[in-house]
């Protein structure tokens, strides 16, 4: 079911009143990563403490995947995030 999903990273969704980019489809964890768009133009070079470059985003968002109500079901937040589909 989550194989589905993959082919949506890089694709641009109104979540909440801001336009979102999905930039992970964690399986293991059940969880889809979304940054805003806006995050996703800016991103920022920053050194981590050991000096290796590192790119920071503060406002990325984790989704359940799954209703855990229904496992075979995408969760009410994933479906919310769907439904806003900006076409290209």
């Amino acid at each position: 079911m989550h194989t589905q999903l993959i082919r949506l990273i890089g694709k641009r969704f109104v979540y909440k009143g801001k336009v979102w980019i999905i930039v992970e489809v964690m399986r293991e964890e059940d969880a889809l990563v979304i940054v805003p768009e806006q995050a996703a133009r800016n991103r920022h070079i920053q050194a981590d403490q050991y000096g290796n470059a590192t790119r920071r985003c503060n406002d990325c968002l984790t989704l359940p995947l799954s209703d855990p109500e229904d496992p075979d079901s995408y969760s009410p937040e994933v479906m919310e995030l769907l439904s806003g589909s900006i076409p290209e």
